[in-house]
């Protein structure tokens, strides 16, 4: 059963007939209470799924379309969704012990408004609204059983920012920190913390490829972060490590990384800068610094260096300024983390002024499935360029 019935303009309901799961309500007049069951119908009155209400992101969350064959948004469905998701992720070769992967992608999966990453016993699910956690309930329930996971962490996104993050356990509760393993790396996770836990799963596949690349070079790692991207080329041979970002914690974190992977101290080798990336590559070019290999990853937009930073605005002057520490036959590896920015390559070219050549370029891996109606949802851009 559903709370409400609602009919749909033509557009959204081609939409959802083409296989969209997040309908935009920007334009629709909807009196449903938030996190309502709603019955979505054609112009012909015809059935086209049931969906949930999310009026905090404008958004019906399709969850059922006829063809699905569920009457309900129930723990049936849900459990199905989770066991299909578990399935693919068992393909790939993802599931083991203390392992950390994503198990659900939201709309990829058939749960738009709702993201799942599994880390070793426990899992993370995120939904983007406070409406949707009923169903969020049910959905961890499902996560656990079919995982065999000893507890799920839901968080629920609000429009507070990172900050702004409730959290509740369903199941056992984790520690504080646990450690996870990502092939052969070992990296700590805070499960219970913020918005983050301290290892992004959607970079794995290129943690996996910078190995490739890392080999006897001099890296530099900006926006570290916790340093698992620094890890992966340490771990792989790299002569030299400079990971630097502006928290002091996160850099104690990716520290604490290295030592329990067997990489403490390095005699100097592995350097962790607490700073500012922009000034951090003003003083290395002063210096005559260089390094063979240039890792940025910045944030979409931050205020960390008291003022505002935006990556289509600075992303440009950034790359310019890393590409002159950087001698003929370097790399530079960028990434991007937004649909917004259009291509990461282009704006690469303005950054370059002309130097450098595309050698890869990737994005979402297998375990982050996108619906083919929504391409916005695929927003992970990876460019790398040999100089």
């Amino acid at each position: 059963m559903s709370d409400a019935a609602l009919t749909v303009p033509a557009e959204a309901a081609a939409f959802v007939r083409g296989g969209g799961r997040d309908v935009d309500t920007s334009r629709l007049e909807l009196a449903a209470a938030a996190g309502a069951r709603v019955t979505l119908l054609d112009p012909g009155g015809d059935e086209l799924g049931l969906a949930l209400h999310d009026p905090d992101n404008q958004r019906l969350r399709v969850l059922a379309t006829p063809a699905d064959g569920f009457p309900r948004l129930d723990g049936a469905l849900l459990g199905w969704r989770v066991a299909r998701a578990l399935a693919w992720r068992t393909r790939l070769g993802l599931p083991g012990p203390d392992q950390a992967f994503r198990l659900l992608h939201a709309a990829g999966d058939g749960v738009p408004g709702f993201t799942c990453d599994v880390l070793g016993r426990w899992a993370v699910l995120h939904a983007y609204a406070p409406a949707l956690v009923p169903v969020a309930r049910q959905l961890a329930d499902a996560v656990r059983g079919f995982a065999r996971l000893d507890g799920v962490v839901i968080k629920t996104r609000t429009r507070g920012g990172a900050s702004d993050v409730a959290h509740e356990v369903v199941g056992q509760a984790p520690p504080e920190r646990h450690v996870v393993r990502e092939g052969e790396l070992a990296l700590e996770v805070h499960a219970t913390g913020g918005l983050n836990v301290g290892l992004f799963t959607d970079m794995r596949e290129h943690r996996l490829d910078l190995a490739r690349h890392a080999p006897g070079r001099t890296v530099l790692n900006l926006f570290s972060y916790t340093g698992a991207l620094s890890l992966a080329c340490a771990r792989a041979g790299a002569a030299a490590v400079t990971s630097v970002d502006t928290s002091a914690g996160v850099q104690a974190w990716a520290e604490g990384n290295f030592a329990r992977n067997g990489l403490g101290g390095g005699g100097g080798r592995w350097r962790f800068e607490a700073g500012d990336a922009v000034r951090f590559l003003a003083r290395a070019a002063k210096a005559r610094e260089r390094y063979d290999l240039v890792l940025i990853d910045p944030p979409t937009f931050s205020t960390a260096r008291g003022k505002a930073w935006a990556l289509d605005r600075d992303y440009p002057a950034l790359i310019e300024q890393a590409a002159a520490v950087i001698p003929d036959g370097g790399l530079l590896w960028l990434a991007a983390n937004t649909h917004e920015l259009g291509s990461l390559v282009r704006l690469a070219q303005r950054g370059l002024r002309g130097r450098g050549a595309v050698i890869a370029q990737g994005g979402l891996p297998a375990d982050y499935p996108t619906l083919p109606a929504q391409p916005r949802d695929r927003y992970l851009q990876v460019v790398a360029l040999r100089l």
